[in-house]
């Protein structure tokens, strides 16, 4: 799968977006600004957050004990796909964590998709919920500044985003209850994932240079040695390319073209096993 960004809870239940007319009114009115959102997650306890990429790498922590309210900053560790299109490393602050969470991690810690972050606190709330910012880009400066309304608002190389512009939905993996208007868009339904393929339409399938007939094929010298015992294997002779019924692996996909050890190849002269 491509690196999604992903919207990082099980539950969406916004209390209040960047449009509040209370505690987020500054951020969003001062100058520089942010976009910040609250989550109260499922509002039966302390619901996670989790890893939204492929991998995030906290950069800092703050607050904890007595020194104000806590916070932790998180920076992709590789460019992920937003949902206004674009592509570029992603830093999120996360608010109101407690201590008993905040103190079991470290600065340079890292984190792989879907694995828990941290639970919702009240450290310097109310109630139990997280105050969420994102932006695009790597983490800047110590992560926030205060801005001409008082407020502390995040830092990042490319700009804060509204959530919606950088957050997918993932239907299978987030619960939506309240988005408070604000329009996500659902992850989009990839027609070929990584794994293992075999070769079922095609008596020799090209193997190309790259994800697209733009690209030069390759000659059966420029295959892996596994590949070439394999095509012997199957047929016996030398082909310049995979052969009906043999077996590869998939590492990643784009459109309908995956790349394996050998090159890239048209997945729709194969089926996935």
């Amino acid at each position: 799968m491509k690196n999604y960004l992903t919207y990082p809870c099980k539950v969406m239940r916004i209390t209040q977006t960047y449009t509040g007319t209370t505690s987020h009114l500054p951020h969003t009115t001062g100058s520089p600004k942010d976009y910040p959102w609250d989550e109260g997650c499922s509002g039966t306890g302390r619901d996670y957050c989790y890893c939204p990429c492929d991998e995030m790498k906290v950069k800092r922590i703050y607050g904890v004990g007595n020194g104000g309210t806590n916070t932790i900053w998180l920076e992709s560790t590789s460019e992920v796909l937003f949902a206004d299109g674009t592509e570029d490393y992603v830093t999120m602050l996360i608010t109101h964590p407690n201590d008993d969470d905040l103190k079991k991690i470290k600065e340079g810690q890292l984190f792989k998709r879907g694995e828990e972050i941290c639970r919702e606190g009240k450290d310097g709330a109310s109630g139990y919920h997280f105050h969420f910012s994102a932006g695009k880009g790597k983490y800047y400066g110590n992560g926030w500044v205060k801005n001409s309304k008082g407020k502390y608002v995040l830092r990042a190389t490319e700009g804060t985003y509204k959530p919606e512009e950088l957050f997918f939905v993932d239907k299978a993996f987030t619960k939506v209850m309240n988005a408070k208007s604000l329009a996500f868009r659902e992850l989009p339904v990839e027609k070929y994932v990584p794994g293992t393929y075999k070769v079922t339409k095609a008596a020799i399938l090209n193997v190309r240079r790259g994800p697209g007939t733009k690209y030069t094929k390759k000659k059966y010298s420029e295959l892996t040695t596994d590949a070439q015992k394999k095509i012997r294997k199957h047929i016996g002779y030398k082909a310049n390319g995979y052969v009906m019924g043999m077996t590869f692996s998939v590492y990643e996909t784009v459109g309908d073209w995956g790349r394996t050890p050998s090159g890239w190849v048209h997945l729709g002269y194969c089926k996935k096993i």
